[in-house]
């Protein structure tokens, strides 16, 4: 058999399918059809169910960092945003045994993932439908979810890692920590000296904004996440997604996470000016000094590049230096705009 991590992301789905399947079951959901919507870091399914039902089943894969607990934790935030406020989420549902969760560990597949069921939501993504208005729409959505973040008082069990450095994903008190691959461990065939010498100037200069912002105030739950991936549109409603990636955090972290999938387009400054008006008709704008929030975008970078970088599947692997080529550019950039 080959190894799970040199299948493509189609053959792992695959090779996952079955044992997605075990899960419904456990779930109660007889499928009629299931279909692979992403694969990039997790498996997603949409499940067509016999009873007429549409669901969404994501299999959390190891190399997501994630730990039973923080996925548990993912969904007690979706609940509590579903009990008290209007904000669009997808339902999470539980087992018979009220088990929102399921471990999955099985001999052809690497290390454990994690089974979690969600109602399907309709609409198109909003990288479908990138206008003004609906980028508004969007920077409106982050305002809300801010509101009741820092308002959320987090249940008995409720364990998520703090973005407290550039690699929050990294940190070893949290099980199945993601290694730190760049600046010591890529090699000079993957990351020639000179590159790693942009890569520690940038974090070493992000840092010092990360720390800044953890002296003066105190984090409260941030999705982390929230790209154009991860929002739908349907009607007059706006859904928001995947939660999986939260944080103890501040607004503006979360802001430069989803900014930094507009940042570098060329229409960038519209879509800054369009998120920016949506965010502040809920809320203020969170940016403390202008460059803050270019500082953390090119902090996302560095994340995303390590990620790559650390990553086992041989699509990554190949992927990986284009990356980091494409990441030093940014990151270059970035450091002469700092003078």
């Amino acid at each position: 058999m080959k190894p799970f991590h040199d299948l493509t992301h189609r053959g792992q789905a695959g090779r996952l399918r079955p044992h997605a399947e075990q899960i419904l079951a456990a779930f109660g959901v007889k499928p009629a059809s299931l279909r692979q919507l992403t694969a990039a870091t997790n498996i997603v399914f949409r499940v067509d169910a016999a009873d007429g039902r549409r669901f969404v089943l994501r299999l959390t894969s190891p190399k997501s960092a994630h730990s039973l607990e923080a996925v548990r934790s993912e969904i007690a935030w979706i609940r509590a945003i579903r009990r008290e406020t209007d904000i669009g989420v997808a339902e999470p549902f539980a087992t018979r045994e009220g088990e929102f969760v399921l471990p999955l560990t099985a001999p052809d597949v690497p290390g454990e993932w994690f089974g979690a069921l969600y109602g399907w939501v309709p609409g198109r993504m909003l990288s479908e439908r990138m206008t003004p208005d609906n980028i508004a729409r969007h920077g409106a959505l982050a305002a809300r979810l801010h509101d009741h973040g820092e308002r959320f008082e987090p249940p008995k069990g409720f364990r998520i890692r703090t973005y407290r450095d550039l690699f929050p994903y990294s940190d070893p008190a949290f099980p199945n920590p993601e290694p730190i691959m760049l600046f010591d461990h890529c090699g000079p065939e993957l990351m020639p000296a000179e590159q790693v010498s942009v890569f520690r100037e940038a974090r070493d200069r992000i840092q010092v904004e990360i720390d800044q912002l953890f002296a003066e105030r105190t984090p409260h739950v941030i999705h982390n996440d929230l790209h154009v991936w991860n929002v739908k549109l349907h009607r007059s409603q706006t859904f928001a997604l995947d939660f999986e990636d939260l944080l103890w955090g501040h607004p503006v972290q979360d802001l430069a996470t989803t900014l930094y999938y507009y940042r570098y387009r060329p229409d960038h400054e519209t879509l800054f000016r369009a998120f920016r008006s949506g965010y502040e008709s809920a809320r203020t704008w969170p940016e403390d000094h202008e460059g803050q929030i270019e500082a953390l975008i090119a902090g996302r970078g560095i994340l995303l590049a390590n990620f790559v970088a650390a990553s086992q599947d041989a699509a990554d692997r190949a992927f990986a230096p284009e990356y980091l080529a494409r990441t030093e550019e940014r990151l270059q950039s970035f450091l002469a705009a700092c003078g």
